[in-house]
């Protein structure tokens, strides 16, 4: 019984270990063109981490950033692209960065 116990508590904690924390994230301007008009956001997270992106935040970033080169208003499009930024020794990602791309539009 008691090395029942002992298995169950070491499931439930690999269980918690391995889910991950919550963390809030804010996308940051990466770069963006004036000329066309697009802006490129991003966010970068780790493999313990399961971000919670402020979409209402990156909204008000991106519109700043229209508006500041004579746009209206700020659309984003595409779905995000992951990319790998580090690996660790067994070649499995550990860190990656979230682009998103933004319209800015009159």
């Amino acid at each position: 019984m008691k090395q029942f116990f002992y298995q169950c508590c070491f499931i439930v904690i690999v269980s918690m270990l391995s889910s991950g924390c919550k963390v809030h994230k804010y996308l940051s301007v990466l770069d963006g063109s004036k000329a066309d008009g697009t802006i490129t956001l991003y966010y970068e997270y780790g493999s313990m981490e399961r971000p919670v992106v402020h979409w209402d935040e990156a909204k008000k970033e991106a519109l700043s950033k229209c508006k500041n080169w004579g746009y209206n208003n700020a659309e984003f499009f595409g779905s995000g692209v992951k990319e790998c930024l580090a690996y660790n020794i067994n070649g499995q990602c550990i860190r990656w960065r979230v682009l998103y791309k933004c319209q800015c539009v009159n």
